[in-house]
């Protein structure tokens, strides 16, 4: 009996999609391919861990993000179905290769906003109105730390706060993220040197308790928003509040992020951004920068 031959079927071929990405992540997009890990999907969105870096893969129509790479498919084709959780990954040379799907890097987008010098009246009439609470998380630990410029304060608040409430991105770790980045952000426009002294003596420890405290997607848009990078819709309102754009469009833009992450981010922007205005801390500051 002769021995017959089994026809195997050629590879699919991959499927290749353009991406713009986030100069936050350039270095790790552009260099050396890397091994990663698929730690979970939805229909809009995949996310890997290559070794201590997130990366966010999303479709054109989700919110775009400050580690994220935004491919031109949209959420409705499903693109991200095949992909399971644990699956490999290879990031490197302007590519991602997650099971059939390359994506090609062809554009940048930076996620940190600059800003030309604000002045505190412009920034204040911007906020007038625009919450800086949210019920179920503690504005007075993080408001008092902003409020003193303390970094020791800032850190024990945070690592209070961090962790706190439902979510892929819990709410207060939401709230965090905003307050940093508006202080990093409007405070160098506003020129407010103690305020980004106490996040840059603070920002080691925060992004270390971070990593400890919350989920490891919340954690790496913590150390993001650290360092003045974030989501486009809050880059577009730390513009407007710099006088560049309409307020209240933009601020209604934040509110659409997710499902308590977008409330949460916006208020946690204008603490931080109250927090920046005022010259002399006193009770009655304090009372104002939850108002």
């Amino acid at each position: 009996m002769t021995a017959r031959a089994v026809a195997t079927r050629p590879a699919p071929a991959p499927v290749r999609v353009p991406a713009v990405a986030s100069t936050a992540i350039e270095d790790i997009l552009r260099g050396t391919p890397l091994p990663a890990t698929v730690l979970g999907t939805s229909s809009h969105a995949a996310w890997l861990l290559a070794g201590d870096r997130v990366v966010v893969v999303t479709t054109r129509d989700a919110t775009r993000l400050p580690n994220g790479v935004e491919i031109a498919e949209a959420g409705g084709s499903r693109p991200f179905d095949p992909i399971r959780h644990g699956s490999h990954a290879v990031i490197g040379s302007d590519r991602i290769r997650i099971g059939d799907l390359e994506i090609d890097v062809a554009r940048w987008w930076d996620p940190r906003p600059v800003l030309a010098p604000v002045a505190r009246e412009v920034a204040r009439a911007a906020l007038r109105g625009l919450p800086s609470t949210v019920n179920g998380v503690d504005h007075c630990v993080i408001g008092h730390a902003l409020a003193t410029r303390s970094p020791i304060g800032l850190i024990e608040a945070v690592g209070r706060l961090l962790g706190r409430g439902p979510g892929l991105t819990p709410e207060a770790d939401d709230y965090v993220a905003g307050a940093l980045a508006a202080t990093r952000i409007v405070g160098e426009a506003m020129d407010r040197r103690e305020s980004i002294e106490m996040l840059d003596a603070a920002a080691p420890t925060i992004r270390s308790v971070a990593d400890d405290r919350t989920t490891t997607f919340s954690a790496a848009l913590v150390g993001h928003a650290v360092r003045g990078q974030v989501a486009a819709p809050a880059s577009a309102l730390l513009r407007a509040i710099a006088g560049r754009g309409d307020v209240a469009t933009a601020h209604r833009k934040v509110l659409e992020i997710g499902h308590t992450s977008g409330p949460a981010l916006a208020a946690g922007m204008v603490l931080g951004t109250r927090s920046l205005i005022e010259e002399v801390v006193s009770t009655e500051v304090l009372h104002d920068l939850a108002s």
